[in-house]
């Protein structure tokens, strides 16, 4: 005796669908929350550079270690920021012009994906104050 609506019983697709998607909808939030973390650090990077670089108008004497030490005290040691600020004077024919660039890499680990990292350059150019 054969059962007749076994290939109409409904019972359980929504659970076989859930168990499709659900990964995919996990993996896409998951990455789209990482990337977004590495977005607003970047962000951070970007305005501790461009607070020091105002430092750097009011007193264009100051030196590669000492815009170090203010970048990375702006960022605290919470954010879990490492960067390394590179300082360099230009002379231009208007006066003088300082350029703070850094490159931060930004690591993510996403399910089913793998890990992968991602650099962000962030540079801010500032002119300085005749001597």
């Amino acid at each position: 005796m054969a059962r007749r609506g076994y290939g109409r019983d409904e019972a359980g697709s929504t659970a076989v669908e859930l168990a499709f998607c659900l990964p995919i909808l996990l993996m896409l939030v998951l990455g789209i929350v990482q990337f977004g973390w590495a977005q607003h650090q970047v962000s951070s990077i970007r305005y501790a550079m461009q607070r020091s670089s105002r430092a750097l108008m009011i007193d264009p004497d100051l030196t590669e270690a000492q815009i170090q030490a203010m970048v990375s005290s702006r960022l605290g040691p919470s954010a879990g920021i490492d960067v390394d600020v590179n300082l360099t004077k230009t002379p231009t024919a208007y006066g003088r012009l300082a350029t703070l660039a850094t490159t931060y890499v930004a690591s993510f680990g996403v399910p089913m994906v793998g890990a992968f990292e991602i650099p962000f350059q962030v540079s801010v150019t500032t002119a300085l104050r005749p001597i």
